[in-house]
């Protein structure tokens, strides 16, 4: 299919799963694990439920694979289109009640990161949706969006996630989480980075070498058509093996004057050296 039919065909069917995750939300149900996805991570009735509506969709689709963090692998496995799939992104969050969380979709037509043509992230609590197509901006229900122009961390609100980080790791963060105006992370990074794309935060950062391509694929398109600056934590261009096995760390932040003050502070070079 074509970009924009991939586009319109994402939008629909996000729509719809916005709709069955908020009425299982409404009910109090959606919460209880019903397994392990291929992940490794539980997967909740809600999780399954998204994913399931996924699937249905995107495996009509001729010559297409699908890459989801609770499926694993599905498709035409000689298929030349790729869909990176997070049907749930936040499910702790969803679990607990806490309003965050979106799902995450993305169409890729190679085997990096910068052939993700297609990109789109549905916030599953106010079913905003973020999308872009590669080359032409980034979207928010259909406005054109961009990231911030804050230059300094002094005066930038950053996502930075450090769940299960250690004292070294929170040691290495320190002069960054010192210096900035505010630090934040809701529990969704895909969503989190479309905050980035919008300009509601300046930057978010994830040095921990944990995340999957899944968290991310879809938002790093939307917010590198918004002009954010990705990388990896020495400065280097952001590389992805899609897989579930594969694990990342990165820095996007809202321009490049930001994004080296950041690197400064916490890039491997500098190791917390203000």
């Amino acid at each position: 299919m074509k970009p924009d039919e991939w586009e319109r065909l994402l939008l629909g069917v996000t729509e719809s799963v916005w709709g069955n995750i908020a009425h299982l939300a409404l009910k109090g149900e959606g919460g209880k694990p019903v397994g392990v996805g291929a992940s490794g991570d539980r997967t909740l009735r809600a999780d399954k439920a998204a994913e399931d509506e996924l699937m249905e969709a995107l495996l009509r689709v001729k010559g297409t694979r699908v890459l989801s963090e609770e499926a694993g692998l599905r498709g035409d496995p000689d298929g030349g289109t790729l869909v990176v799939v997070d049907p749930l992104d936040g499910s702790s969050n969803f679990a607990r009640g806490i309003p965050f969380y979106c799902t995450s979709v993305a169409v890729v037509e190679g085997d990096s990161i910068d052939r993700i043509t297609v990109g789109v992230v549905r916030d599953l609590v106010n079913g905003d949706v973020y999308h872009a197509v590669k080359g032409r901006g980034a979207m928010k229900n259909g406005a054109r969006v961009k990231a911030s122009r804050v230059k300094e961390v002094s005066r930038a609100v950053l996502g930075i996630d450090m769940s299960r980080g250690g004292a070294e790791f929170v040691e290495r963060l320190a002069p960054l989480i010192g210096r900035a105006k505010r630090q934040v992370h809701f529990g969704a990074n895909a969503l989190e980075l479309c905050y980035v794309a919008d300009g509601t935060t300046d930057a978010f950062v994830d040095l921990r070498g944990s995340i999957r391509i899944t968290d991310i694929a879809a938002a790093y398109l939307i917010a590198a058509e918004a002009g954010v600056e990705f990388t990896d934590a020495g400065g280097r261009k952001l590389r992805a093996v899609f897989d579930l096995e594969h694990r990342l760390s990165f820095v996007a932040s809202s321009n490049g004057v930001l994004h080296k003050e950041i690197l400064r502070l916490c890039g491997p070079a500098g190791l917390g050296r203000a």
